[in-house]
């Protein structure tokens, strides 16, 4: 498939213009925290008509994936971008759409199509969650349908919301530091630790919502003694944020180096770095997503797999057992102290074992899946490799030599990172950390990139002449 007849059109796009001049440390810091600020005041801001939206369960992966808050402007968040782009990335990796992303013509197709598409993905996803919420319908009441000129409206806000934010990303992507993406999610999943820690709103009950000041005052009433605040109605929530933290942080370090040298300048080398998280989050993000879309196919059929069902038939019994056992469900926080005595149910270690095994799979199925279709796999590596006129020391520069040398390590460290990711987004629901296990691990490695970043930001202020050697005037 070829993309050239788009080519026309990208010209009227807007875009942001790349800056001509180096841009200091402090301008891109300042840049990217104004983009944050902007975001965080979009998920604040409701369409007219809209009030807050009380979010089902099966959604709030949603809301975490897509650095969503449902309602507001941002209701469908980076979701079409992201789905844009993998749905781009996949087709061009898969070479169903002819493109060489080497060349800059070509890079140009490719970001125009992905805005074109970003655009169309908008309302459209836009159009489903304000007639999938009912959106409206609180000051509509019986007048509320679809072509109505509000719902329209809405539909356009939202979408309008989602565009805004794609053109928030290129800001922070050509003038800040990072990808406005990954700072839309890390905000978000932020936001949500930080409020669930140290809210002081009252909640109906009339505690505080913040667990630490919560914890505070219950402390200070005698309603808990002290090894009592380890507990999941305590503290354990938050230690189980940062032990997740902590642990995600070392698998981000972990790295296989591979050796390389330049065949024809003896003594000139690198390495090729093979990280432990080969693939990243997508497994989990994917495997995710999935299991939440089983919550809304069971209702297709009148099952809600939250409770069972009374006087089902046979296929609601099939679906609600399928259902309830390959999602979380009851298992949220099942591993915090108070919550161990759990185990001793036949039940609940059924519906761990399937659960685990489920999303485990999928984690490795998406994991082998987004290796083969994004450039990552070891025939990939190795045309980048000899693309770049590098081999491996002690063999002959070939390709077919160095493909077998990387797929030594390649398919099994994308078999042992996808469940190695997946254990670690499952343990951490399992704990019932603020967050989920997905939102902490899209977190961690999104800062861990940035940290790496605005280390090469500060040493490129060094020096002008050291500014020149990266590449930077």
């Amino acid at each position: 498939m070829d993309l050239e007849f788009i080519r026309p059109v990208i010209k009227y796009l807007p875009e942001v213009k790349i800056p001509r001049k180096h841009v200091s440390f402090k301008e891109k810091l300042m840049w990217t925290f104004s983009v944050l600020v902007l975001f965080f005041v979009m998920g604040v801001i409701y369409p007219t008509g809209v009030s807050r939206a009380d979010i089902p369960e099966a959604f709030q992966i949603y809301q975490i994936i897509f650095a969503s808050n449902m309602g507001s402007l941002i209701s469908v968040g980076i979701g079409p971008i992201v789905t844009s782009s993998i749905i781009l990335q996949l087709l061009v990796g898969s070479k169903m759409i002819d493109l060489d992303l080497n060349r800059p013509d070509n890079q140009a197709l490719f970001q125009g199509a992905q805005k074109i598409l970003t655009v169309l993905i908008a309302f459209f996803e836009a159009g489903g969650v304000v007639i999938g919420f009912h959106l409206g319908g609180g000051f509509l009441g019986e007048m509320w349908n679809m072509m109505h000129p509000l719902v329209l409206f809405i539909i356009f806000q939202i979408a309008l919301g989602s565009i805004l934010l794609m053109f928030l990303d290129e800001v922070v992507s050509k003038w800040g530091v990072g990808s406005g993406i990954g700072l839309f999610i890390a905000g978000g999943v932020s936001q949500q630790i930080m409020t669930a820690s140290l809210s002081f709103l009252k909640t109906d009950a009339g505690g505080f919502a913040g667990r630490i000041p919560y914890t505070i005052v219950s402390f200070l009433n005698g309603e808990a003694s002290f090894f009592g605040l380890f507990s999941s109605a305590y503290l354990f929530p938050m230690l189980a944020v940062v032990i997740v933290f902590l642990v995600v942080v070392l698998g981000e370090s972990m790295r296989l180096e591979i050796p390389l040298s330049y065949g024809g300048i003896r003594g000139v080398g690198g390495r090729y770095p093979l990280k432990f998280f080969y693939v990243s989050n997508i497994p989990v993000i994917l495997a995710a997503a999935l299991l939440a879309n089983i919550r809304m196919w069971a209702q297709i059929v009148g099952v809600d797999i939250s409770n069972p069902p009374t006087n089902p038939d046979m296929l609601q019994e099939i679906v609600y057992q399928v259902g309830h056992n390959v999602t979380l469900g009851n298992l949220y926080g099942v591993l915090s102290p108070d919550n161990l005595g759990m185990f001793l149910e036949p039940n609940i270690l059924l519906h761990l074992l399937v659960y685990t095994i489920a999303f485990t799979g999928l984690c490795i199925v998406f994991g082998k899946f987004w290796v083969e279709t994004t450039g990552l796999s070891a025939e990939n590596v190795a045309d980048q490799i000899q693309g770049g006129g590098m081999q491996i020391p002690g063999f002959r520069r070939d390709k077919r030599v160095i493909e077998r040398v990387l797929n030594r390590y390649i398919p099994q460290i994308t078999i042992i990172s996808s469940v190695a990711v997946g254990l670690l987004a499952l343990v951490a629901d399992l704990m019932g950390a603020f967050g989920s296990g997905t939102g902490i691990l899209l977190t961690v490695g999104i800062l861990h990139n940035l940290y790496e970043q605005i280390q090469r930001e500060q040493m490129s202020e060094m020096h002008p002449a050291f500014r020149r050697f990266m590449g930077r005037e």
